[in-house]
């Protein structure tokens, strides 16, 4: 199960970061800016809220089996059609629909990682399917390349195409791989099986999550947007220089994210109460990602590791986001993972085009954009070291 939800995510993540990798080449054919670039992504994030929301309510009324194939399909074609576009409203729209059916990754996955594993193992099971993150970025560059490679760096628009055409044979491998059964909506507790969602409002739990997931998104979904335009408008990478560095950073990330789950799982079995082993993994996640507050001060030779030790560490914070976020209602886990996931949609709309702006009003402003993105993960650590509930 774990494996077919993490080809789900590296599918996912294909999708979406050959915008990103291709970013130059789209700034130069469409002649916009950062501020402009920074829309894009704002479009998708946004439309990433509503779609969040959307399949929350869906999966958590129809299961998982239906819905999650579905998304794949909408944001493979949505994919395959940025390939086309030829103008930037086309592009922008291309991304709107992206996001809407990309969303529902998140409400599926996690959902099922709730369904099929132990509460011990739902770090590990997370983490494996949220590295499909990183996986999906280090398996784009060799894709772009190769299109390129083909038909010149002119033709960015061919490793969309290629890329979403790939989403429609995992939709084969779900349907002929994951029995019906395994999916099946679990046993509640009488009393959670009444609750009302509004109750989820009600527990202080929910408000520490969306603390959490703004956190941990920042710190990695600012690298994931300007990374690649750091590193070849910034240092003066090649694209191809870029590509690789970027592919050694992704790797470098869902390693991070593997020993997180894995930690869990042995502090759990050599004594450690779960919640404490999820959130020293988490604290120490985030000591490591504030080595990006060197980055302005750094010397050449020091510029690639600082990275490399940000990437590892921001992409295992999810996996205890994830985790403590499965805790609060079996029943409604689709809509609590929505309605998080909209939210932290909303405040990296906003995040992108001010970091655009300020990128634009001065080029140097990008290692210092870079060098403080995991603060917001560190107040989140304060909020779940101080706030959780004890006993929960």
């Amino acid at each position: 199960m774990c494996g077919v939800l993490l080809l789900a995510t590296i599918i996912n993540y294909m999708d979406r970061t050959a915008l990103n990798l291709t970013s130059k080449e789209i700034k130069a054919a469409f002649k916009i800016n950062d501020l402009q670039y920074g829309v894009l992504e704002s479009g998708f994030q946004l439309a990433f809220g509503v779609g969040a929301i959307l399949f929350g309510i869906i999966v958590d009324r129809f299961g998982v089996r239906l819905v999650y194939p579905i998304a794949v399909v909408g944001w493979s074609l949505a994919g395959f059609l940025t390939g086309f576009a030829g103008n930037y409203w086309v592009l922008l729209a291309c991304r709107i629909m992206l996001g809407v059916f990309e969303a529902g990754n998140w409400p599926c996955g996690i959902r099922t990682v709730r369904q099929v594993m132990a509460p011990s193992e739902r770090s590990l099971g997370n983490s494996i399917f949220q590295s499909g993150t990183g996986l999906g970025a280090i398996a784009t560059p060799p894709v772009i390349l190769f299109c390129f490679w083909l038909f010149g760096s002119g033709d960015w628009q061919l490793p969309f195409r290629v890329i979403g055409l790939v989403g429609l044979g995992w939709v084969l491998l779900w349907w002929f791989t994951v029995p019906k059964r395994v999916l099946a909506h679990p046993v509640e507790p009488k009393q959670a099986s009444t609750e009302p969602f509004s109750a989820v409002f009600a527990d202080r739990r929910f408000w520490i999550l969306v603390v959490l997931i703004l956190g941990v998104n920042t710190s990695w979904h600012t690298f994931r947007v300007w990374l690649p335009l750091y590193l070849r408008e910034n240092l003066g990478y090649t694209k191809d220089e870029s590509l690789w560095f970027n592919t050694q950073y992704y790797i470098a990330a869902d390693v991070g994210s593997w020993l997180v789950g894995l930690a869990v799982v042995l502090m759990v079995r050599g004594g450690v109460p779960l919640h404490s082993a999820r959130v020293r993994t988490y604290a120490v996640g985030v000591l490591l990602a504030l080595s990006s507050l060197a980055l302005p001060f750094a010397k050449w030779e020091y510029v690639e590791p600082i990275i490399g030790v940000t990437g590892f560490a921001s992409l295992g914070l999810f996996a205890t986001y994830f985790a403590l976020s499965q805790e609060v209602s079996g029943r409604h886990q689709g809509k609590v993972t929505g309605v998080l996931g909209a939210i932290n949609s909303v405040w990296l709309a906003s995040l992108y085009p001010v970091q655009g702006w300020a990128n634009d009003a001065s080029p140097e402003v990008r290692v210092w954009v870079l060098a403080f993105a995991a603060v917001p993960a560190t107040v989140a650590l304060l909020a779940v070291v101080w706030g959780w509930p004890k006993g929960k």
